[in-house]
């Protein structure tokens, strides 16, 4: 485990939460053209260019197959995604109008559960019911890309897969409408590639000092801290530093004895948490906010974003313990329960192939 990575892992989580944060304050101010933490949107392209770098970085040498790994990573996305999003869906049931952000329509709620883009009923975008959901549309199809490359030539797969996503990348520049299309063309694909490429270049042993890494992480941090206020695409002012960024925090640790803390690490491992349920976690609060006599603007907007970060993170938590966790748990044991029956199997079906004493006498 890269424990700096970890750390990333929960500060790009915390990232988007402060940025829907930011936008839950300017909607209870009344006021939708407030400022909002832009920069924090970033969050997500880090997210992708990681997810890039630990596919390539667990699976290279390893002797996995597609089923094993469409499986492995069905396991740690699915449940609790499907789990939030029912959570969504049965406050959209049972209290129509109680968030803002969701409407009930059949189409949408299957294309929600079943990880394809579709147009939301409130919201003028290709957004799932329960919303953070838009990038997992992109990391399944991402996973599926991964594991089709997987059965071909280990020498060429993940040439073929950055030469796939660079290609489909390109093909959208040519798609004018906002559809499905367009969507799994949006050049935010290229970020994957960019985390293969990563990996790739860190397994071959080159590396950085650990003053030049962090180097690169300020350069990024510099460059999407201009890049947020710019109108330059998207890939450019937060995929490019985001690549600085995963890029400087790996060498920073590669090698290097970074000591895990705690917290962090916890933050990292519920990261996952952390990023599904805040945006349920946000209008309980902001409810609560109002009703409590504070004010969206001023002096207290502040406190209320850094109630946001700290909540969200304490109910993330609470989501790794009470359901993420033991979900991974019952996955493994599962997955070692039938190792050990497979092996029982091939020793019993050995001993019943070996020959007996009668049958390897010659009379």
């Amino acid at each position: 485990m890269i424990v700096s990575l970890q750390y990333l892992r929960a500060v790009a989580a915390l990232m988007v939460v402060a940025f829907h944060a930011s936008e839950k304050l300017g909607t209870m101010a009344g006021n939708d053209d407030a400022p909002t933490f832009t920069l924090g949107l970033a969050g997500v392209d880090i997210f992708f260019v990681v997810s890039g770098f630990i596919m390539l970085a667990t699976t290279r040498g390893k002797d996995i197959t597609a089923a094993e790994f469409a499986r492995r990573r069905f396991e740690r996305i699915v449940p609790l995604y499907w789990l939030l999003t029912s959570v969504i869906l049965l406050v959209v049931v049972a209290r129509p109008g109680l968030l803002a952000t969701a409407t009930f329509d059949g189409a949408h709620v299957a294309a929600s559960y079943l990880f394809l883009p579709w147009p939301h009923p409130a919201l003028d975008a290709h957004l799932p019911l329960l919303v953070p959901g838009w990038t997992l549309n992109y990391e399944m199809a991402f996973y599926v890309l991964f594991a089709a490359s997987l059965l071909v030539p280990a020498g060429i797969r993940i040439p073929a897969l950055i030469g796939v996503l660079t290609l489909a990348a390109c093909a959208g520049l040519f798609v004018t409408t906002d559809t499905i299309l367009a969507f799994y063309t949006d050049p935010i694909i290229l970020e994957f590639a960019a985390g293969l490429a990563l990996a790739s270049v860190w397994q071959r042993g080159l590396s950085m000092s650990r003053t030049s890494a962090l180097c690169l992480v300020g350069i990024g941090v510099l460059l999407l801290h201009l890049g947020s206020h710019s109108d330059l695409p998207r890939i450019v002012w937060a995929g490019i530093p985001a690549l600085l960024i995963v890029t400087g925090v790996v060498h920073a640790d590669s090698g290097k004895d970074l000591r895990p803390m705690r917290l962090p690490m916890l933050l990292g491992d519920a990261s996952y948490s952390i990023y599904l349920s805040h945006v349920i976690v946000l209008p309980v609060l902001a409810k609560a906010w109002i009703a409590a006599g504070y004010d969206a603007a001023g002096a207290q907007g502040p406190v209320f974003l850094a109630l946001a970060l700290v909540v969200s993170a304490l109910v993330g938590v609470g989501f790794y313990g009470a359901a993420e966790r033991p979900l991974m748990r019952a996955f493994a044991a599962r997955r070692r329960r039938l190792v050990e029956e497979a092996a029982n199997r091939e020793h019993r079906d050995a001993r019943l192939r070996r020959p007996t004493a009668a049958m390897e006498s010659p009379l």
